[in-house]
């Protein structure tokens, strides 16, 4: 075998989705730089409170935020928790815990209606959003190559049947919703827990279900992270636990009764690659057996949201820094306490990414009231949850050999103080004649679209792997992907 052909057996093939720096998959050296993780940028105010009788003092974004392009409307499915006792408010609930998965819809996504849908009664009344009784977490996915009848794909925890389980059900239109018959999936067992997420890799043909169970980590039961797989959404694989607390996450404890574990992951993909919110959980007091209010949790510490990643879905790392992705806020606001739990997946929306968290403003184990629980949106800039650094001293980030689309290169970065350039390589490390950091048209500003040229051209060449070497100074690269026919 020749070197070339070698060299394109060992190359990356990539398409036209974006390609993060999160991790070093497809970097082969760094030098100058450093690896940033943002925090992201929250509203000021909740974007969903619970003002309406069937929702309690409490609702959580357990659920999913879907923009339907051709209604041009955002909608959410979400989740209230009423308690025990409410039976007789609403015919066909069950006594449990009183979980009840309700509707919105939102043109901008910041102010949001809760329509009547006329499904439920509570109150003497079907003038409410109450779309499914007993049910937790639901996940929605949206699924434009399925049968019309089944676009609309749930997965949600089940309180409605003795032996409790994982529900999947489909549905035309997102509202009116049909069980398959092989409920329950995943059932539950002395380890599993009802917090669940699903993503959906087309690139695969895979769903997987995250979701908490309880496991044994340095002598405590702990809240950990699990995920199944199913290539059809009703048979599923056996649990495999992904993240499981380690000595950092208790690096923080006092008292030998203290701990660090998981409320659950939104697990998602993004380009070609998974990544996961993870909501940690600093138990500061664990008063199970003791005596607690009525709607208070045993549990009390904060809960805020880290970066987790992984190539395949089922091997994971977490990010090397673990400063919060979606940060509590100051003392006094809504979301001081708790960033409990978040949708499903973010959403692309323009330049930006929106993601919809569970706020509350004390502790896990805080009285209700002062205790409340809403939803509040947190963004970034396109692909903005880690960046490449240089400062003005200059560094380079190189890619290993990949096998690239034909079309332009772009790149996601903000060099409005400084530059970034791009040289092309072969898959050997030599400089491709006409595609050095000279010949390159430097950029000098900040975009999520910056097109990469090269004197006269912009066009990637494609007739063999390439590398990519980034030249910074004073510098934030955060992406690049290559624009292609099928993505202009």
């Amino acid at each position: 075998m020749d070197s070339q052909n070698a060299d394109q057996n060992q190359a990356h093939s990539i398409g036209s989705e974006t390609q993060l720096f999160v991790d070093d998959a497809l970097v082969s050296a760094k030098r100058g730089v450093v690896r940033t993780l943002h925090p992201a940028k929250k509203l000021e105010q909740p974007v969903v409170v619970p003002d309406q009788p069937w929702e309690g003092n409490r609702i959580y974004i357990y659920g999913t935020v879907h923009y339907d392009a051709d209604a041009q409307q955002f909608r959410m499915w979400y989740l209230t928790r009423l308690g025990r006792g409410h039976q007789h408010r609403a015919p066909g609930l069950r006594e449990r815990q009183g979980d009840m998965i309700l509707y919105a819809t939102s043109a901008d996504g910041v102010h949001w209606e809760k329509p009547e849908l006329g499904l439920h009664e509570f109150d003497g009344s079907r003038a409410n959003n109450i779309l499914i009784f007993d049910k937790h977490s639901p996940t929605v996915i949206v699924d434009e190559a399925a049968d019309p009848s089944e676009r609309y794909k749930m997965a949600a925890w089940d309180w409605s049947r003795e032996q409790f389980g994982y529900w999947v059900a489909h549905s035309a239109d997102g509202l009116v919703w049909n069980e398959y018959d092989v409920n329950p999936i995943l059932m539950n067992s002395t380890e599993t827990l009802e917090t669940i997420t699903v993503a959906h890799d087309r690139h695969r043909g895979e769903y997987f279900a995250f979701h908490r169970r309880w496991g044994d980590v340095g002598g405590f039961d702990r809240r950990l992270i699990a995920v199944c797989t199913s290539r059809n959404f009703l048979d599923w694989s056996e649990p495999e636990l992904i993240i499981v607390s380690d000595e950092q996450d208790d690096a923080w404890i006092q008292d030998p009764e203290q701990r660090g574990e998981f409320y659950g992951m939104a697990g998602f993909v993004y380009g070609r690659q998974f990544l996961g919110f993870l909501p940690v959980f600093n138990v500061y007091r664990d008063m199970r057996g003791q005596e607690v209010g009525a709607e208070q949790s045993p549990w009390d510490g904060p809960i805020e949201a880290q970066l987790a990643h992984s190539r395949d879905g089922r091997t994971w790392e977490r990010f090397a820094d673990r400063s919060a992705i979606i940060p509590r806020g100051e003392p006094g606001s809504f979301d001081a306490g708790c960033i409990l739990c978040s949708a499903d997946r973010p959403i692309v929306h323009g330049d930006e990414v929106w993601h919809y968290y569970t706020a509350i403003n004390t502790m896990h184990g805080g009285p209700m009231p002062p205790k409340t629980v809403t939803i509040a949106r947190a963004s970034w800039r396109l692909d903005g949850f880690v960046s490449i650094d240089a400062g003005h001293f200059g560094g380079t980030v190189e890619t290993v050999p990949l096998n690239l689309p034909s079309g332009q290169l772009v790149v996601n970065a903000d060099a409005s103080q400084g530059s970034v350039a791009v040289e092309l390589l072969s898959a050997a490390g030599e400089t491709l004649p006409g595609f050095s950091s000279q010949d390159c048209t430097a950029v000098r500003s900040d975009s999520v679209r910056h097109v990469v040229r090269w004197q006269d051209k912009q066009g990637l060449p494609t007739d063999q792997p390439l590398r990519l070497r980034f030249h910074l100074d004073t510098a934030q690269l955060y992406s690049f992907r290559v624009n292609t026919a099928e993505n202009e």
